[in-house]
């Protein structure tokens, strides 16, 4: 695993592409960005792939870094991250193991379909949960004691 100095790190980007990676005076056009540990540390442990997606480092502060580059790994993380946060649930179905769930998260009313409930659902700690449909997008509840009455009822049937 190679740590990379904060000092040796910078990111650029053009309007419309992907990121460029200047590393010790090394430019890597195209590059990835990616968390190491996306569920447990969020903000740390970053990781730099090249376009034909080979390892260059990992950075374990990002806020370390300048402004511009800080704001492109956290454009990128959001990007590839993107889970919206359930806060009410309004129906639940389950028939032979496919679920759905008709939802209210922070970024408006979802519908979620799942084909395996048991394997689309994590319990990643105490009262949070990962759930991730048929698409592979992910939904989270963040903490299932800060729910409405129904939608606890509702979610502890499962868990």
């Amino acid at each position: 695993m190679t740590f990379l100095n904060p000092t040796d790190v910078r990111l650029e980007r053009e309007a419309n592409h992907p990121p460029t990676l200047i590393l010790a005076g090394d430019r890597y056009m195209d590059i990835h960005i990616r968390q190491a540990f996306p569920l447990t540390s969020e903000h740390t442990y970053v990781a730099f792939f090249d376009r034909e997606d080979q390892y260059l480092g990992l950075i374990i502060n990002p806020d370390k870094l300048d402004e511009g580059s800080t704001r492109i790994i956290k454009d990128e993380i959001g990007w590839r991250y993107f889970s919206p946060q359930i806060t009410e649930i309004i129906s639940m179905e389950d028939r032979g193991g496919k679920a759905g769930f008709v939802t209210v998260t922070d970024r408006g009313k979802i519908n979620i379909s799942m084909k395996n409930l048991r394997e689309s659902m994590v319990e990643l700690s105490t009262n949070r949960i990962l759930l991730t449909d048929e698409h592979g997008n992910r939904y989270e509840i963040p903490d299932v004691n800060q729910l409405d009455r129904h939608s606890k009822r509702l979610i502890r049937r499962l868990i």
